[in-house]
Formats: structure tokens, sequence, C-alpha cells
């Protein structure tokens, strides 16, 4: 996997901030920190409920939309010359770049939050931190798939599967894109004109579509993460999910916004999510911490692939014509 510094080059780090329980002290006096995460609405809820109960003097409101949308929405509220949200995460680079270019976010050493001073260096560069990875894989409803359910990505291509399945649109989460572009290389370009032969459905994300899955709407939704379909196989719904032999990941990363409302709040939140409580809530069982061996997370799988997401721009419109996405 590319290191964030890669991607984001490097910076001078500024001096030592003051402690992180005295800058959540503080943070109490602040307005309501709003908090924009592209993250799964589940894990969402379980990151506020559990800062709210370490920091219950710190109100906090979470906003969500699929990355792409989140990007667009964060960018064109800073180019309007407002700043909505004090703090961001979401799953792209080249968003994260043109931000910390346009001076959008905060630029500091990790040394300042010690819970993210824990972080590997490769997992860190200017402000911007790998906060967990939701692996892709295929999810299905047990009761349309019959008794051969998909297991990789070539059995998307089953006939049995035509009209059945549901996309999420790969022009809002650039991880969509990615594993599009990773078949296309593994599978070749005819893998993704069958795909799209097949006729599915396309939803401006999977949460969506995974709703449609369990109410038997679909038989298929791809490419989906564990962590979207967790709370409805809680209810009950009749879905299930596989991680394919080859795949990639949405890799979160979050940002602290320059000029907000409530920047020691911000700070605050920002540290939390890299504690270990933090990461429990905020990756669960569904998603893979960038800590080694946070109890009760996902492990990495031995066959992720990189998803480069730099480098889609120069694939994205060969992409989106094999799938006949318009």
């Amino acid at each position: 996997m590319a290191s964030l510094a890669a991607v984001l080059g490097t910076f001078t780090a500024p001096a030592l901030a003051e402690p992180i329980e005295e800058v959540c002290r503080q943070a109490a006096s602040e307005p309501r920190l709003v908090w924009y995460s592209a993250q799964d609405p589940s894990r969402n809820t379980a990151a506020v409920e559990a800062f709210s109960k370490a920091y219950p003097a710190i109100k906090i409101d979470a906003f969500r939309l699929a990355s792409g949308a989140l990007a667009a929405r964060y960018a064109s509220e800073r180019d309007a010359g407002v700043v909505n949200a004090d703090l961001i995460t979401l799953a792209d680079p080249n968003f994260i770049n043109t931000g910390f270019n346009k001076g959008w976010f905060v630029t500091f050493a990790k040394a300042e939050l010690p819970a993210v001073s824990k972080l590997d260096d490769r997992w860190f560069d200017r402000g911007a931190a790998l906060t967990n990875i939701n692996v892709l894989g295929i999810s299905y409803n047990l009761d349309l798939v019959g008794p051969k359910p998909p297991k990789s990505w070539e059995d998307l291509i089953r006939p049995e599967f035509k009209g059945k399945i549901t996309l999420g649109d790969p022009r809002n989460v650039p991880t969509y894109m990615a594993i599009y572009r990773i078949l296309r290389d593994e599978l070749g370009p005819d893998y993704l004109k069958a795909l799209a032969a097949q006729q599915p459905v396309i939803f401006e994300s999977i949460v969506p579509g995974t709703q449609k899955l369990a109410a038997g709407e679909y038989a298929v939704a791809v490419p989906n993460v564990s962590s979207v379909l967790a709370p409805l196989k809680t209810q009950g719904a009749p879905i299930d999910f596989v991680m394919p032999p080859l795949t990639t990941g949405v890799e979160f990363m979050t940002m602290l916004s320059q000029g907000a409302d409530s920047p020691k709040a911000a700070k605050c939140l920002y540290n939390f999510l890299f504690t270990e409580a933090g990461q429990q809530a905020f990756s669960g069982a569904t998603s893979v911490s960038p800590f080694p061996n946070i109890p009760g997370t996902a492990p990495l799988p031995a066959n992720y692939r990189d998803p480069k997401i730099t480098e889609l721009p120069q694939h994205t419109k060969e992409i989106l014509d094999l799938l006949k996405i318009r």
C-alpha cells in the first residue's frame, strides 16, 4: 500500500501543542462540533456515542454522505468561504491533496495528539491520518441466490443474476472505481462489459443498494463492505457477505478543518478516534484498524491490493464506458 507521504508530500512540524485533556476541557465551551464522515452510518453512530460517553460536555453532530458526494459538498462550502465541518473523514486522497494545497486542512505533527502519535509513519502525513479500512466484497440475499451464492467477482456474470444486481456508483466513491480498475486489469476489459450486460441498477452508494438487497428487491449488491451489512443482519435480514480472493478497500482518512468554529473539540475527537475505545467504536468487527491487534476489529487480508486512488482519473472514462455508466 502506498504511503500517505507519497501522496501528500512532506512538511515542517510545528511545536508541540498543549496536553490533549486540557484541549478537551476547553472544548466544552465551543459551539457544537460538526463531523463530516463517509464511514458507514452505524460506525459513525457508535463513534459519536463512545466519544460522548468519554466527553459528555462536548456536543457533537455527525453528517454522512458517500466520499465523493461529501468531498464535493465540503469543497463547495470552502470555495464559498464557509466552514461547516470542524473535521472530516473520507476516502479520497486526490481531494485531500487538493484540500491541503488550498489551505483547507490543518497541518500538524502527529506528536501533537497522543493517540495519533502511536500510528506508524506510513499512515500519517501533514495532518491526514488513516483512520480505518473497509475491505470490499460481495453481498447477496440468501433467499434469492439459490444453492450457489456468488463467491468470486466472476460469479457476478452468471446468467441467473441478470437484472438482479445493484452497483454502488463509482463516480461517488473512489474505491468503487478502484476495484473496477483492478478487475479490468486482472480479468480483462471484457469482464466489465459482461458485468454491464447484466443490467445492474446503479445507486449513489452501496448503502441504499444494501437496503434494497435486504428487502429482497435484488439478489446481489456490489462492491460492498461488511460494516454496511452488519446492522441489517442483526435485524434479521437474510443477507450475507463474501470477500473474494482479489480485493481492495475503502481507506478512510481524517483531517482537521482550518478556520473551524470548534477547533479544540475537533482535536479532541480526532485524538479520540485513534484511542483503543475510538478504534473499537469506529471500526468495530467489520473494519480494519491501522493499529495491529485492536481487540474486536477486523484483520487486513493478506491478499489486499492498494486501491491507487491517485491514479484513477486516467482510468475513469474507460471504466465508466465499459460499465455503460453515463
